[in-house]
């Protein structure tokens, strides 16, 4: 089992040495997912630890759909002293090692989306570069954290990506647990989430469930998501004055 916590450098470092982009059944829609990770010193102990138990029960219920497995590619993402690529895209279908993250130093948020942005717009270049039709993709930030880096621009470019043609290019979910901060999560976006306590399985159960049903779906039409897990709850936009 792989573990992550700070890396090296305070920059994006990848998590194995570069390799081709891992793509299963190119004649089938994808969807690609960036899990990005709060890993900053807020997150140490049981927080971390149920990141990681809940990341592992989402794909244990991914692989158990063989559609879904070839259609799903997963990427995760940490911002904590810097911002780096804990997992590149990989299909869940070829997923054998699961990774362990660990958590320590500042809440680099905006390094993080930053690097979670250019992620998610390769992979769908490359989808387009292959023929190989999508699903919208989805970055799911999770964090306990206010940001200690500038996060306006990212923010501005992810804002662009989701309000983009009729439907947007990209789904930006923020869910916050303890001191996290609502004003920068809405930056971001308007799908804010917050958690009571400290427990992650039941929002990657939730998770798990959301795209099995938009990745198996042949055709096209936007999925009315289930009820959020009874610890979680939609937080309201700010209303302006």
């Amino acid at each position: 089992m792989k573990e992550f916590g700070l890396p090296t450098e305070n920059q994006a470092t990848p998590a194995d040495p570069p390799s081709a982009p891992k793509i299963v059944s190119t004649s089938e829609p994808h969807m690609a997912c960036v899990f990005l990770i709060d890993t900053s010193d807020a997150m140490a102990g049981w927080p971390i630890d149920s990141v990681n138990k809940g990341l592992q029960r989402f794909i244990a219920k991914i692989a158990m759909n063989e559609k879904a497995s070839r259609r799903v590619d997963i990427a995760v993402v940490g911002f904590g002293g810097g911002a780096y690529i804990i997992q590149d895209f990989m299909p869940v279908a070829l997923t054998t090692e699961p990774v362990t993250l660990g958590a320590g130093g500042a809440a680099t948020m905006g390094s993080g989306a930053g690097l979670a942005a250019d992620m998610m717009e390769n992979r769908s270049d490359l989808y387009s570069n292959m023929g190989i039709p999508m699903y919208r993709p989805w970055i799911f930030m999770i964090t306990n954290s206010a940001p200690a880096d500038h996060i306006e621009d990212v923010a501005w470019r992810i804002r662009e990506e989701e309000n983009r043609d009729l439907h947007g290019n990209l789904k930006f979910f923020a869910l916050g647990a303890g001191d996290f901060d609502k004003a920068a999560a809405f930056k971001f976006t308007d799908r804010v989430m917050e958690l009571t306590g400290f427990d992650y399985t039941g929002i990657f159960n939730w998770l798990g469930d959301s795209i099995l049903a938009i990745s198996t779906n042949d055709t096209y039409e936007e999925i009315t998501l289930g009820n959020l897990p009874a610890d979680t709850r939609v937080v309201q936009p700010p209303t302006l004055n």
